[in-house]
């Protein structure tokens, strides 16, 4: 219980650090397994926050991701990232903390590509690694594929 308090706390923490952000720089949405926060440090590097709500009922998740833009085009970007997890496995007999890491790359494309009257809506789609080992649960990893929608304020 203790620690689903500190997590909604860091959670908390990595929103409101955006909304000191210029407009323009914040996005909103949804990732492949969870809500998602992003931050345009400068005009190539971005920072994500992803909150795990969707998937096993034992398994969350808080990740950071640093999101490097190589190719940048009127709508869309050609991105690499990292990324470190801090995963929590409780099942109500055993509780489990650990980071994992990843890394990958991807797209993101703009909508108003297709018309500009359309709202700042920004779809991804990324492909990486990503490994965990819990003591007890035993580790994972694997390629996994990611999937997002975000809205650009």
């Amino acid at each position: 219980m203790k620690f689903r308090y500190k997590k909604s706390l860091i959670v908390l923490t990595l929103l409101s650090t955006t909304l000191h952000a210029d407009k323009g720089d914040i996005y909103a949405g949804l990732e492949w397994y969870g809500l998602s926060g992003k931050y345009d440090v400068t005009n190539k590097v971005t920072a994500q926050a992803i909150v795990g709500v969707w998937g096993y009922a034992d398994l969350t998740s808080i990740t950071g991701r640093g999101i490097y833009k190589f190719k940048q085009k009127d709508y869309y970007n050609l991105y690499g990232y990292g990324s470190a997890t801090s995963w929590s496995w409780d099942n109500g007999y055993n509780k489990e903390t650990v980071v994992g890491f990843g890394a990958g790359g991807g797209i993101e494309y703009d909508i108003r590509g297709l018309d500009q009257s359309l709202p700042p809506i920004f779809l991804n789609a990324d492909l990486g690694i990503q490994y965990a080992n819990f003591s007890y649960y035993g580790g994972f990893g694997g390629v996994g594929l990611g999937l997002g929608v975000h809205y650009k304020f």
